[in-house]
């Protein structure tokens, strides 16, 4: 009976001890993992100790890294995919698909007429490297027009503030915005931007040889006295660009680089929104039509006014002397000159873009849509634009022959104010 007291007593005690608690000396049970989740700092081994650990995470860690880098490596964000229609007379609803990447532009010799068509007419920009090489034109120097045609007027933009800071169109003689043509600056340049310079001199128009990719031309359907101003004579200093901005009619436009360096950005259409455009204003055309622009720099674009154009997505390329850029309908673009540079800018309509730009006309108000006649959309496409152009109201033409006559009439003005005529 005494020893069943002392034993009893002895438990107490140690119970009160705590020799019996969780965290005493762990039994056989305790190391089979019974206890193991109320006694983890006891029961967890020190595993950076172990070789075998240490050898399965850097196993792990370097596995990882190398599916990262090729996710990196191989994942282009900015490529899209574009379906364009072929011409098949055996089966018209042909579609073929062609990965295009934003990354870089299209640099092509060689290119046939109907390859042309197919990939890149109406679709999607292109260079092409041997168009020009062969013209007259790219013998085209400052030297040459001083002496030939320093007297002549034309007109530029000019800015001291980058291009927040255009406001008018001037006129001055050639050889006098030669003269100065060496002195730009990032936010002070002047663009020679004339769209009648070159119409006035046949023998100048005798350089520009046809190209193949532009025969095909509906705007030689429009009269006279409203047909877009062709070959228009781009020249500026260093730092000069252009707005972004979509072309008159939404046409299909061209550029010519006969020297210097052209640096570009073209935004693929429906992106209107991140652009922030501008829509309404008047294109102060023979035959009107609305402008669409933008106040945004993109080669130095203001994000905390513009924000949403941090999204934009764009081709960026520079463009060589020789070579031509074609560019869509319905793709914004800037140009910028990275150094003193000269080319020549036109425009086409044709199978592929006639339908957009009779649309551009009909918004602007010139003729209503029900006018047409019934049969309209039967007729082939040069007979919707021949239709279109008689039904016009006269004027309209009228009014057309009256800005070409204004045009003319102040550029004579200026030619003629004292002071104006370069020396030899």
């Amino acid at each position: 009976m005494a020893a069943k007291q002392r034993n009893k007593r002895s438990k107490q005690q140690q119970d009160k001890n705590g020799t019996n608690s969780p965290s005493a000396t762990p039994t056989s049970a305790d190391k089979d993992g019974k206890h193991a989740k109320a006694n983890p700092k006891v029961l967890t081994p020190n595993l950076l100790q172990n070789p075998f650990f240490l050898t399965g995470v850097v196993t792990v860690v370097i596995s990882v890294m190398a599916i990262l880098l090729y996710l990196n490596m191989s994942w282009k964000p900015s490529r899209m995919v574009v379906v364009t229609k072929v011409h098949d007379e055996s089966n018209p609803d042909k579609q073929r698909e062609y990965k295009r990447s934003l990354d870089t532009i299209d640099r092509r010799s060689n290119l046939s007429l109907e390859e042309y068509r197919e990939l890149y007419d109406g679709k999607w920009p292109v260079l092409i490297t041997d168009a020009l090489p062969t013209m007259r034109a790219m013998n085209w120097t400052k030297k040459f027009f001083m002496e030939k045609y320093g007297n002549e007027i034309i007109t530029i933009r000019a800015t001291e503030d980058g291009l927040a800071g255009i406001k008018d169109t001037l006129a001055m003689p050639l050889g006098l915005f030669l003269s100065h043509l060496h002195e730009g600056q990032p936010k002070l340049w002047t663009y020679l931007m004339d769209e009648l310079f070159l119409l006035q001199k046949p023998e100048l128009q005798d350089d520009l040889d046809d190209i193949l990719y532009l025969q095909d031309d509906f705007f030689q359907l429009f009269p006279r006295e409203i047909r877009p101003w062709n070959s228009m004579l781009l020249w500026g200093t260093k730092f000069s660009r252009s707005h972004l901005h979509i072309d008159p009619y939404n046409w299909t436009g061209t550029n010519a680089v006969f020297s210097g360096l052209k640096k570009w950005k073209l935004f693929p259409p429906g992106q209107d929104y991140l652009l922030h455009v501008k829509k309404g204003s008047n294109s102060g055309f023979p035959l009107n039509c609305f402008k669409y622009s933008s106040d945004i720099d993109a080669f130095n674009p203001d994000l905390k006014r513009f924000p949403r154009f941090a999204k934009a997505k764009a081709i960026e390329f520079d463009q060589h002397p020789g070579e031509l850029l074609l560019i869509p309908t319905g793709w914004f673009h800037q140009a910028y000159n990275d150094e003193e540079t000269m080319a020549v800018s036109s425009q086409v309509m044709n199978i592929n873009n006639y339908k957009i730009v009779l649309e551009e006309i009909f918004k602007a108000g010139n003729l209503k849509k029900k006018s047409l006649p019934a049969n309209f959309e039967s007729l082939s496409p040069e007979s919707q634009v021949k239709t279109v152009m008689q039904l016009l109201p006269k004027h309209i033409l009228e009014k057309g022959r009256e800005l070409t006559a204004d045009a003319l009439r102040q550029i004579d003005g200026v030619r003629n104010k004292p002071g104006n005529k370069q020396p030899g």
